[in-house]
């Protein structure tokens, strides 16, 4: 199977914490790898991940320069979501974590039958996006490139 590595860097401005490595992690930026597999059989190529790891400093007094641990993709991406909160969304009231999971199920308030939707619709929109956005790094700069070409294309049709 043909196999790939693709590396990115990611940047916490507050101390975090992940499930797996020991302690509170200093703000600072990492880097983070991502290991796939290529599908047999799959046209056109399609790969499934394989692990997920950051590269942090090493424990004090180890003698160890960097330590690599392995992590769960959805568990980095919330925690940067988290880091990137305002303090005044939290004190609103703003789910201190946002995964896919939340993503996907819609939220519920206190009192409210489960099939009805949360009043605060734009606030679930907003955290969406920016879940989207914090696994997306790119993606944002690309819309916004589309969407100018299609004005400027569409003010020259309309001169």
């Amino acid at each position: 199977m043909t196999m790939r590595t693709s590396s990115r860097t990611v940047t916490f401005l507050r101390p975090f914490t992940l499930s797996g490595i020991d302690g509170s992690q200093p703000p600072g930026t990492f880097t983070v790898e991502t290991d796939e597999e290529q599908l047999d059989g799959s046209s056109p190529p399609a790969y499934r991940r394989i692990a997920t790891m950051i590269r942090l400093p090493g424990r004090p007094g180890s003698g160890e320069q960097v330590q690599v641990v392995t992590v769960d993709p959805d568990e980095l991406s919330a925690a940067l979501l988290r880091d990137r909160a305002s303090p005044e969304a939290l004190s609103r009231g703003a789910p201190a974590e946002v995964g896919p999971e939340s993503a996907a199920r819609p939220a519920v308030g206190p009192g409210e039958p489960s099939g009805r939707s949360a009043p605060n619709l734009p606030g679930r929109l907003l955290d969406g996006w920016r879940y989207w956005a914090a696994i997306n790094p790119r993606a944002p700069a690309w819309i916004i490139a589309i969407v100018a070409g299609v004005l400027f294309a569409a003010f020259i049709v309309a001169w």
